[in-house]
């Protein structure tokens, strides 16, 4: 085996081929990638927690990819390193550990921390190379194992209340909890060595309370194409995706002007949200009682520590601290952790990643490589990956509601729904929330202030009102820029129609029954309103005339008068 280093300003790359089968060209075995943008931006601005996960590469000729990633302080991923090897196993791990060491300057892994899944040859890989290390198991696994055997809502809910409890009591009340309602539970529980995957057991000193390795995950998605290339495209592909990432995401954050990172604001502002129902007794200026809920805990501003441990663990304040930082007219960004503030999240993004030549303009050089052998394993070769024993093969990538308990509508129990509930005959279903209409209200005319129905009206008495509603339901105003002067025009509807002009306009309507209406003025009138004549047909052959006079105030509106005109003979 042999070792090919090459060191840059701008990266560390490692290459190791195997020569002891004696093979000319020697075979490719290993890859290690970190460039400085990246490790300079992870020392500078980002906490002091790695996610390290591996992935296969999904080529005829095999082999997997290391990544190790760290969280930013908007909490979201951070690539450092990543490694080509031959497999997940005790040399390359702690191959891939002993290259991240130097680069980063982990020392013997005290004041860090290490999340992963609970394999084997990272466990080894992690107690050998750093031994100081806070190494958290990933809680979701831990779950996936555990609920294989401890199914159903409930379960689910207990046990992640028990790995998220920031503080001992919390843990040891959630834990009494669980062994009341399942005892095996319990046991099993304790069984996956609590203290690598609960909150309740992890340093402060971190001012992370990840207990998952979705960092890893991510990023094994982000790389999802280009893992399906061949070596040189797909390392070239994903330093492509990152140069631009780190561009990206330093642009996207200089239009933020707060103090601190989005996201960080938005727990912050939920955090503020419930300290409305605590309530502050001091003690000293930085030392507080504060009880919520059935509960007393004491807050220091100055050791910034609260007896729920979420300050301590995390660098935001929780509720509790809020409380006390509001009784004294104080800000609460002011107390958060410097570590997700906007000038560090800039500093770990200040640096980038070398532009590289098309493979058009590389260097000829003499370093001939053979490519790995080719693993051909027993039987035929599996093209299929392999599936959930609940998992349905008609619907590929869609999750079954196998272990999960359904919910009655009726009575809202687990384990049975409305059609076999007991209590279905003596319960009434609530009614249904009204769906709202669809579009636009429609506006009613009648109910309108300007035209009021006139009760018990006979037609031989009715007074005829004038509507100021024109086309399209808009007023018709009147005086001081109103839409009013001396030219209008009227018309009348019946057997026959007619039309006049002049100050108010008229229009007659001749038969036995017809309608008729005052014109619609138009004009420029500053302080009078037209005049209108309408000569209205009634049922029995009567005629009503109708008279509009305008109003000499430009306060008043028009005021309607009608008279009645006998019918003539």
């Amino acid at each position: 085996m042999a070792a090919m280093e090459a060191s840059s300003p701008n990266s560390v790359v490692d290459l190791v081929v195997d020569t002891v089968k004696g093979v000319n060209p020697p075979v490719f075995q290993r890859l290690f990638t970190c460039f400085e943008g990246l490790q300079k931006g992870w020392k500078e601005g980002c906490r002091k927690v790695i996610c390290v996960d591996a992935a296969f590469l999904k080529t005829f000729l095999g082999g997997q990819i290391l990544a190790a990633v760290g969280r930013d302080a908007n909490e979201q991923m951070f690539p450092i390193a990543w490694a080509v090897v031959e497999g997940e196993n005790n040399t390359s791990w702690e191959w891939f550990f002993n290259h991240l060491k130097v680069c980063l300057g982990l020392g013997d892994g005290e004041g860090y921390a290490i999340i992963s899944d609970e394999h084997q040859a990272i466990l080894n890989g992690v107690n050998t190379v750093l031994p100081m290390a806070e190494h958290r198991h990933c809680a979701r696994h831990v779950f996936a194992h555990w609920h294989k055997h401890f199914r159903g809502d409930e379960m689910k809910l207990q046990f992640w209340k028990i790995a998220k409890a920031y503080n001992m009591t919390d843990y040891n009340d959630a834990l009494d909890e669980l062994s009341e309602k399942n005892a095996a539970a319990a046991t099993s529980f304790k069984s996956y060595n609590p203290k690598c995957f609960c909150r309740a057991f992890m340093q402060a000193s971190i001012k992370s309370d990840a207990i998952t390795n979705n960092m890893a995950e991510t990023f094994n998605g982000y790389i999802i194409n280009a893992r399906t290339k061949h070596l040189i495209y797909m390392m070239e592909d994903i330093r492509v995706a990152l140069m631009q990432r780190l561009v990206a995401k330093r642009k996207e954050m200089e239009k933020h002007t707060s103090m601190l990172c989005p996201r960080i604001q938005s727990m912050l502002d939920k955090e503020k949200h419930k300290a409305a129902y605590c309530e502050v007794i001091p003690s000293t200026d930085k030392i507080f009682n504060v009880n919520h809920n059935l509960d007393q805990l004491v807050v220091n501003l100055e050791n910034k520590t609260c007896t729920c441990r979420k300050w301590d663990l995390t660098g935001v304040p929780c509720c509790h601290t809020i409380a006390c930082i509001f009784f004294l007219n104080m800000e609460a960004e002011n107390f958060v952790d410097e570590c997700y503030r906007r000038d560090v999240y800039l500093r770990s993004y200040g640096g980038s990643i070398p532009a590289i030549e098309g493979e058009r303009h590389w260097p000829r050089v003499e370093c001939n490589l053979t490519p790995p052998p080719i693993k051909i394993g027993p039987g035929r070769p599996r093209k299929n990956r392999i599936r959930d024993p609940f998992e349905d093969p008609k619907r590929p990538g869609t999750l079954s509601k196998h272990g999960m308990e359904m919910t009655c509508t009726l009575c809202h129990v687990k384990g049975h729904n409305k059609r076999g509930c007991p209590k279905k005959g003596s319960i009434v279903p609530a009614e249904p929330a009204p769906k709202k209409a669809r579009g636009r209200p429609r506006k009613d005319a009648s109910t309108s202030f300007n035209q009021q129905p006139q009760p018990n009206a006979n037609h031989h008495s009715v007074t005829a009102h004038p509507t100021q509603l024109g086309r399209g339901g808009r007023m018709i105003l009147t005086g001081e820029g109103a839409r009013s002067g001396a030219t209008g025009r009227g018309n009348g509807r019946g057997n026959a129609r007619g039309s006049g002009g002049g100050i108010g306009g008229s229009g007659k309507a001749v038969g036995g029954a017809g309608r008729g209406s005052a014109g619609r003025t138009r004009g420029r009138g500053k302080n009078q309103a037209p005049v209108g004549i309408g000569v209205i047909m009634g049922g029995d052959g009567s005629q009503f005339l109708n008279v509009m006079n305008g109003a000499t105030n430009k306060a008043t509106q028009s005021s309607q008068t009608s008279a009645i005109v006998h019918p003539t003979q």
